[in-house]
C-alpha cells in the first residue's frame, strides 16, 4: 500500500498523542477485513488492539438468551477497539464484524508493554476509551454518522438519474461532498485499472479522499457491475433509489448483487420516488418485503423538502419529535405542532406513546395544522370518544367510537406515512414494549392509547396490547437508535405536588352533595377514570425525567392545571401549548445560531 509506514504513523501518534520510536512501528501491522467479515469473535484471544484507519465496524455481543447479538456500537476511523481484552488478558467480550471494507493497525501485548513503560498515560487512554464504549452501550447505535454512500438506482430512468444528482447536491450544501462514478474516478485523478477492474491502489485513494471530504458519494449503475460491488463494499450507507411505480419485484441483477461472498453489509436504505402529493402513497409494504433495509424514505414530486429531508438524514441533521402520553393533556401537542410550523423548524422522524402516537400521526402524514386541529377536535370534542360507557367488564367505556374515528381519519399503513413514525404499546401477557413501525396505523394508534381500565385492550397479531405509557410515556431511548441528530420531546408529566384539604377520602354521597347541593362543601377528588390514567402515568413518571435528558430539548407545557379527562377544554390546551412552545423554541433556534 503506498505510504503504508507514514499511514502507520500518522494514525499511531494521533492516537497516542506522542512521538513513536521505529522500533515500536516496525511491530504495528496492516490488517485488511472485507466487508461481512470478522476482526475477532467473542470468545477469542484478546491480547491485541487494534486502531481504525479506514472503513467502519460494528461491536457485536451475545448472551445466553438472545438469539441474535446485540449491537454495542460501532468503530470508526481513529478509534480503537480490543482494549479490554488487551489490559486484562481476558476473552473477547463481544465480536467485531466490518460493515465495509475496513484497514487497522494491529498492536501486539509485547508492544503495548513496551509503549506503556515509555508513555504511562497510555493506560489512561485506553481505560477512557473503554468507559465510553460502555457507556454508549445501552443506545445500540453510538454513531451514525455516515461518511461514504453509495446510490444504487433499481432501474435506468432520467428520474433516478436525477434524484442522485439531487441529493448530492444537497449534501453538499451541508458539507463538502465528492461524487464519483466509474467514469469520473480518472478526471479526479483516482488510480484506475483495466476496464472492469478495481486496483487496489484505489482502496487508498478514496481514505485519502475521504479525509478530504465530509462526504464520499459513489454514483452506481442499475446493474451488477464489479464498481457497483467494490462501491457498497466501501460504503456506511447504501442508498437504493426506485420509481414506486415501477413493479416491486427484485431484478435477476439487483438478487445477484444482493448475494455471494463480497455482498454490503452496511446499513440498507430504499427511497421511493413517489408521485405528488395529492395521491395517497401506498404499496410501500411490496418493496419492504423483498429488500428488508434498515430505512425507507419517500419522495413526492412536489415536495422538494423530502430530498433534503434524506440528504438531513444522512448527513446527521435531522430532528425528531417524541410526544408522552399524557391523555386530555395531549392536546397540547397540537399546540406544539402549530409552533414549530411557524418558526419552520422542520421535523423529520416522529415517535410517540399513548396521546403522543395519535398526534403524532397527522404530523408523519403531512397535514396542515388546520387539517390537524379540524379532524382532533372533531373526534375529541364533538364525538366524545371517551363517553360511550359500557358494562366495566373489559373496560369503563366501549371504544368503539375512538376505533370508528381512528379508522375514518387514520385508515393508512404506517409504511406509507410520508414522514417516519413510531409508536409503542405493552404487552398485556409478557409485559414487554411492543414497538409499531409497519401495518395499519390506526390498528397501531388503538394499541398505544388502550388506557388500562378506561379502553379494552387493543388485539395486535393475537395478543392483546394497553397503552404504551405504561411501559415507555416517552420513548426519547427508541428515537436515540434513528439517524437523528437532535430531538425534541415533549413531557406532559406533572413536577409539582398538591396538597388536598381532607384528612381521609369523604364518602361518596358527601362528595355528590358537594357538587350539585348548594351550601355544601365541595371537595376535589379525582374520578375513577383520573385515579385510573394518574396510576398509569405514576408508573413511568421516573423514567420519563430520565428519558427527558436524552433528549436535546425537552418542552413541558403547562398544562397540569387541566384535568385528565378535561375534553371540553381542547381549545386552551393547545393554546397553551402553542405559546410555551412558540417561546421555548425561538430560544432553542437562538442558542443553535450561536454555536
Amino acid at each position: 500500500m503506498p505510504g503504508t509506514k507514514t499511514t502507520i504513523r500518522q494514525i499511531a501518534e494521533k492516537y497516542f498523542g506522542t512521538e513513536l520510536t521505529e522500533e515500536l512501528l516496525d511491530n504495528f501491522e496492516l490488517v485488511e477485513v472485507a466487508g461481512g467479515d470478522w476482526l475477532f469473535r467473542q470468545g477469542d484471544d484478546g491480547r491485541t488492539l487494534y486502531l481504525a484507519i479506514r472503513g467502519r465496524l460494528q461491536v457485536l455481543a451475545q448472551s445466553g438468551d438472545q438469539s441474535e447479538p446485540q449491537l454495542l456500537g460501532e468503530v470508526v476511523p481513529g478509534e480503537s477497539v480490543g482494549e479490554a481484552g488487551l489490559l486484562t488478558g481476558e476473552k473477547r467480550s463481544a465480536g467485531v464484524r466490518a460493515i465495509r471494507d475496513s484497514l487497522l493497525i494491529r498492536i501486539n501485548r509485547k508492544s503495548f508493554d513496551e509503549m506503556s513503560v515509555r508513555h504511562p498515560d497510555l493506560i489512561m487512554k485506553l481505560a477512557a476509551n473503554m468507559a465510553g464504549m460502555l457507556r454508549r452501550s445501552g443506545s445500540a447505535t453510538n454513531t451514525l454518522r455516515f461518511s461514504t454512500i453509495a446510490l444504487v438506482p433499481l432501474g435506468k430512468t432520467q428520474k433516478l438519474a436525477q434524484f442522485s444528482t439531487d441529493l448530492t447536491l444537497c449534501l453538499d450544501r451541508h458539507d463538502q461532498t465528492l461524487s464519483l462514478s466509474s467514469d469520473s474516478l480518472l478526471e479526479h485523478g483516482a488510480p484506475v485499472g483495466a476496464t472492469g477492474t478495481i486496483p487496489d491502489a484505489l482502496k487508498h485513494w478514496l481514505y485519502q479522499q475521504e479525509t478530504l471530504n465530509r462526504f464520499l458519494v459513489y454514483t452506481c449503475e442499475a446493474d451488477d457491475t464489479a464498481w457497483t460491488r467494490f462501491a457498497m463494499r466501501q460504503s456506511d450507507l447504501v442508498v437504493f433509489i426506485a420509481d414506486s411505480q415501477d413493479d416491486p419485484a427484485l431484478a435477476d441483477w439487483e438478487t445477484r448483487l444482493r448475494t455471494g461472498k463480497d455482498t454490503a453489509t452496511g446499513r440498507q436504505v430504499l427511497v421511493l420516488l413517489q408521485p405528488p402529493s395529492k395521491t395517497a402513497i401506498s404499496g410501500t409494504a411490496r418493496w419492504l418485503s423483498n429488500r428488508q433495509p434498515d430505512y425507507h424514505f419517500h419522495v413526492r414530486e412536489d415536495k422538494p423538502d423530502d430530498i433534503a429531508r434524506v440528504a438531513r438524514i444522512i448527513s446527521g441533521n435531522a430532528v425528531g419529535l417524541v410526544l408522552s402520553g399524557g391523555a386530555a393533556r395531549g392536546f397540547a401537542h397540537l399546540g406544539v405542532y402549530k409552533a414549530l410550523l411557524e418558526l419552520g423548524i422542520t421535523i423529520d422522524w416522529v415517535g410517540g406513546a399513548s396521546i403522543g402516537s395519535i398526534f403524532g400521526s397527522p404530523i408523519a402524514l403531512d397535514w396542515s395544522f388546520e387539517q390537524a386541529y379540524r379532524i382532533a377536535r372533531h373526534s375529541f370534542v364533538k364525538v366524545k370518544p371517551f363517553s360511550d360507557y359500557t358494562l366495566p367488564l373489559a373496560g369503563l367505556i366501549r371504544g368503539g367510537r375512538m376505533e370508528r374515528e381512528l379508522k375514518t381519519h387514520q385508515d393508512f399503513q404506517i409504511e406509507d406515512l410520508p414522514i417516519p413514525f413510531f409508536c409503542v404499546s405493552s404487552l398485556l401477557d409478557t409485559g414487554e414494549l411492543q414497538l409499531h413501525e409497519h401495518g395499519w396505523l390506526a390498528n397501531a394508534l388503538r394499541a398505544s392509547a388502550s388506557l388500562p381500565g378506561v379502553l379494552p385492550p387493543a388485539v395486535v397479531n393475537k395478543r392483546l396490547t394497553i397503552d404504551g405509557a405504561v411501559l415507555n410515556c416517552m420513548p426519547v431511548d427508541i428515537m436515540k437508535k434513528k439517524p437523528v441528530g437532535k430531538i425534541i420531546a415533549v413531557d406532559l408529566t406533572p413536577n409539582k405536588t398538591y396538597e388536598v384539604e381532607y384528612e381521609t377520602i369523604p364518602s361518596p354521597w358527601v362528595i355528590l352533595a358537594g357538587r350539585y347541593l348548594p351550601f355544601f362543601r365541595k371537595y376535589r377528588v379525582p374520578s375513577l377514570t383520573t385515579t385510573i390514567l394518574k396510576a398509569t402515568e405514576i408508573g413511568t413518571m421516573a423514567q420519563v425525567h430520565q428519558s427527558g435528558q436524552l433528549a436535546d430539548l425537552l418542552l413541558r407545557p403547562p398544562v397540569r392545571q387541566f384535568g385528565l379527562t378535561d375534553m371540553k377544554s381542547f381549545d386552551k390546551i393547545v393554546e397553551a401549548g402553542y405559546q410555551y412552545a412558540k417561546t421555548e423554541l425561538k430560544k432553542w433556534q437562538s442558542s443553535l445560531a450561536s454555536e
